[in-house]
């Protein structure tokens, strides 16, 4: 039952009819007996600021971050956490001592999804990342900092890959990052251990297929942060193809989870919301 002591929390994107976050944290709140709701905000760009002040005034109690936004709040932040300056944007906000708080979970749940329960080490690997936006952003520094021996970076938009590249040199990791045309994206993936898929295509029936089903194997892996649909066009090829292949279903519960502990002061409700997004 919402009152008027009940706590607001957010989600901010664009599009965000397809969030499942609403979902998980709202059955976290309940779960726990926790007075406050979950609510997805679609703003414009010039709409971002002003949700922002009310984040750190608290009129907002905290918020998740999503497409295409995560990068845009980087502007309005106040302080932002040592994450979130290595991976280069913000999927959580908070107030703490009057100061809007930037902090990314994204790169944790990547980790745990990819590496932890699904065993794959990226030391000395190769990878293909097709996207070059926040959420590339997370997942690139996480394989860097596990020492993966090549990242190629794709986006449709150069400068953005970039920036990308720049930002990773700037740590000085023993990774090799290098950006490829759309020309290179299948001979390079014929040579990569993981691809992954940051990009939102895939979202709709009618996006088209990222990558040739020729340039699938079995001893890859694919991962996909996209997670509705459970099975994208990429995933399918992989499964097709007897290769490993992973949605963002995991590293959405996962990095959510985080997001609450640090809102609510909780250990990360993992369980509840992974139940939650599985339908359980």
């Amino acid at each position: 039952m919402i009152s008027g002591s009940t706590k607001v929390y957010t989600v901010i994107g664009n599009p965000i009819t397809h969030s499942k976050s609403p979902n998980m944290h709202n059955a976290a709140f309940q779960k726990l007996n926790i007075d406050a709701c979950y609510v997805p905000l679609a703003p414009n760009t010039s709409e971002v600021k002003n949700i922002c002040d009310l984040i750190r005034t608290g009129v907002i109690s905290g918020s998740n971050v999503t497409i295409p936004y995560k990068e845009e709040v980087m502007k309005y932040v106040d302080i932002l956490s040592d994450e979130a300056k290595l991976i280069g944007s913000v999927n959580t906000l908070y107030s703490k001592d009057g100061k809007l708080m930037g902090h990314n979970t994204d790169g944790l749940g990547f980790s745990k999804s990819l590496f932890d329960d699904n065993g794959f080490n990226p030391n000395g690997t190769t990878a293909l990342v097709l996207g070059a936006g926040g959420a590339s952003k997370a997942i690139c520094s996480k394989l860097c900092s596990n020492d993966v021996k090549e990242i190629f970076i794709f986006d449709i938009f150069k400068d953005k890959a970039d920036e990308l590249k720049t930002h990773l040199d700037s740590f000085n990791f023993t990774s090799k990052v290098k950006i490829i045309e759309n020309d290179d994206i299948d001979p390079t993936c014929k040579d990569s251990n993981l691809i992954v898929n940051c990009t939102p295509i895939g979202m709709k029936d009618s996006d088209p297929e990222l990558i040739n089903s020729d340039s699938i194997s079995s001893d890859q892996c694919v991962y996909d942060l996209i997670y509705s649909p459970p099975l994208t066009k990429l995933l399918d090829t992989a499964k097709n193809k007897g290769a490993k292949y992973v949605n963002g279903m995991n590293m959405l519960a996962y990095q959510g989870a985080e997001s609450f502990a640090i809102w609510e002061n909780v250990n990360p409700p993992y369980e509840i919301m992974s139940k939650e997004l599985s339908g359980g």
